[in-house]
């Protein structure tokens, strides 16, 4: 059932703290972004504060209202304002009428100073104690709605820029979504034409087994990038296939393999995955057959991955050679 907020009553009991949260949430949200209804949420703040000064409430709600409203200085103040206020006595006779040739025109101020002529002393005190209360109230009514106002728009100003960094990181984070589903779908196509260029390869090279179609190397893990012994592949011009033969420990406890094989400047030239490890004696292997054109004449780097049972990933080793044609 929905609740109306407009409510005076509510309202009320939200500012005597009586209200569950989700509708205390619901009433600062609506003053938080209406105006109108801040300005409503004042007026039923102010009626409070007489009703307390004239001891209207009720026990309970006196209770509440001096462990919510009298714990801030400022509201202390408003308190005071409106006991005072309501201290000032009433003028209980009226005067004698005083009859007065007016001019032919009154002013405001011509029928203010009569008014006031016309009061016994204790009237004209308690009149001019009012007025000087109500323009005090007034100056300070203005100056709060000012401040509330203020604060509001720095609010909103904090929530709308809030707002925009956040879009602008989902911007961010969905053209950064879109560059990598591009390039996997680049590296999947890659991967397609390699495979099919090593399976039209591998036919060709069944129906030609005299030419020496297969170039081979072996690699073995524990060299640097600069070191001085580094593998060489020379590549003939009749080669088809590259066959490299990767070292590893034999205590290496990875089931399947990943490699990826870059240049020296960092572009990647080919990857594979879900590799096995052959055992020959004492020495393991892992085995990688690529196309021999993907190749060119430099320096390489291949890094080997391991893949765990539980489908993390380490890297076993880095290795480097290269390539003459």
């Amino acid at each position: 059932m929905a609740v109306d907020l407009n409510n005076e009553k509510l309202i009320a009991r939200y500012l005597l703290g009586d209200l569950p949260e989700e509708q205390q949430v619901e009433i600062e949200d609506r003053a938080f972004a209406d105006k109108g209804y801040l300005e409503l949420v004042t007026s039923v703040e102010n009626d409070l504060i007489d009703e307390y000064a004239r001891r209207e409430l009720s026990e309970t709600e006196r209770q509440m209202f001096e462990s919510r409203f009298l714990a801030s200085a400022e509201r202390r103040k408003r308190v005071e304002f409106a006991r005072a206020l309501a201290r000032v006595p009433v003028a209980a006779a009226v005067p004698e009428r005083v009859v007065v040739s007016q001019p032919a025109k009154w002013t405001w101020r011509d029928s203010l100073y009569a008014f006031l002529i016309g009061l016994n002393p204790a009237a004209k005190i308690a009149t001019v104690a009012v007025m000087l209360f109500l323009t005090l109230g007034g100056v300070w009514l203005f100056a709060e709605t000012m401040r509330l106002r203020n604060q509001l728009a720095h609010l909103q100003a904090q929530n709308q820029t809030r707002q925009n960094e956040l879009q602008q990181q989902v911007q961010a984070e969905r053209r950064r979504s879109e560059e990598l589903n591009a390039q996997l779908a680049h590296e999947k196509q890659q991967r397609e034409q390699s495979d099919e260029s090593l399976r039209q390869l591998s036919e060709t090279g069944s129906e030609t087994p005299a030419r020496p179609v297969i170039a081979s190397l072996t690699l073995l893990p524990g060299l640097s990038r600069g070191g001085g012994e580094k593998s060489s592949l020379i590549l003939a011009g009749d080669a088809r296939l590259v066959r490299l033969q990767i070292g590893i420990d034999p205590n290496e406890p990875y089931k399947t393999f990943a490699v990826e094989l870059r240049t020296a400047a960092g572009r990647q030239v080919w990857t594979k995955e879900n590799l096995t490890a052959r055992t020959r004696g004492r020495a393991r292997a892992v085995s990688l057959t690529l196309p021999a054109s993907v190749l060119k004449s430099g320096d390489y780097e291949l890094r080997l991955r391991g893949r765990q049972e539980g489908g993390e990933s380490e890297d076993v080793g880095f290795y480097y050679f290269d390539v003459k044609r």
